[in-house]
């Protein structure tokens, strides 16, 4: 009986090639969906970040028009901040000019409140959706 010798076998290449081929193909697929997963969490990450650091700069500025607030209320109880921390405790009258002012800066306070709230939630909108 003869035996049978080995030679070059051009299908048994082409399999390999074949396989290694299928295998980069396979390992690219699952880096583009790990990347696809990471950018989402990334978008995610930056929807809810945005949500907050808009709901803090919304407090930030209710803290703010409070302060003024207060400050606005002891000027028109005819107080002056400056004399009540000095320990000085009369009253000035307000001339009208000074009422108007008072009263225009609230109805301007009052605006910037409305504005905030509503940008946070226009941002808080943005937030529920990504969810």
């Amino acid at each position: 009986m003869a035996q049978k010798t080995a030679h070059f076998d051009p299908n048994k290449k082409g399999i390999n090639m074949n396989i290694f081929i299928a295998i980069l193909m396979l390992v690219t697929a699952v880096i583009i969906f790990c990347q696809n997963w990471q950018m989402e969490k990334f978008r995610k990450g930056v929807v809810f970040y945005r949500y907050y650091a808009k709901l803090h700069e919304n407090k930030a500025i209710h803290a703010e028009e409070a302060q003024e607030l207060a400050l606005d209320l002891i000027k028109e109880l005819g107080y002056d901040v400056d004399r009540l921390s000095a320990g000085d405790r009369t009253k000035k009258p307000l001339t009208e000019s000074e009422v108007w002012a008072i009263h225009d800066r609230m109805n301007i306070r009052q605006v910037r409140l409305e504005v905030a709230d509503e940008e946070l939630e226009q941002a808080e909108r943005i937030y529920n959706m990504s969810k």
